[in-house]
């Protein structure tokens, strides 16, 4: 098992994401916890190591601004919006955060921003990489 489970954390959004024991599928059980005054709690899900990949591939398109999103369909789906800041600290980016827990049917959900946020994609996206790619499997 990886010593360190979070592939993101920025304020108000942590994924944490662990392989989940099995003899044939990748798969990983998801926490994502969201902190957005007065809202928080978090959303626990399944993601295969495809949705990982994919995910990380989206956040190598960021330069830093652009959308990506984490899941979708039936599972559950987290956007994100990442833009230049207007204020603040020179170079950092402001990100519209967006939780479901079913991508083909979007409610309930919550939206809320992130400010003031260096750069991150680059660092997730090598975490989530490392983590789809784990040799050997865990088994149960």
């Amino acid at each position: 098992m990886p010593p360190n489970p979070t592939v993101l954390d920025l304020a108000g959004l942590r994924i944490e994401a662990h392989p989940r024991p099995s003899y044939f599928d990748r798969w990983f059980n998801c926490r994502i916890a969201v902190t957005a005054h007065p809202f928080a709690g978090v959303l626990e899900t399944i993601f295969t190591d495809d949705d990982l990949v994919e995910f990380a591939d989206a956040l190598d398109q960021l330069d830093p601004a652009g959308e990506v999103t984490l899941g979708g369909w039936r599972a559950a789906e987290l956007h994100l919006v990442v833009e230049h800041q207007i204020g603040g600290t020179d170079g950092a980016l402001a990100i519209e955060c967006s939780l479901t827990p079913s991508g083909d049917d979007r409610y309930p959900f919550i939206r809320w921003l992130i400010h003031n946020v260096e750069p991150f994609a680059a660092g997730a996206a090598d975490r989530l990489r490392a983590l789809a790619t784990i040799q050997p499997w865990p088994m149960p």
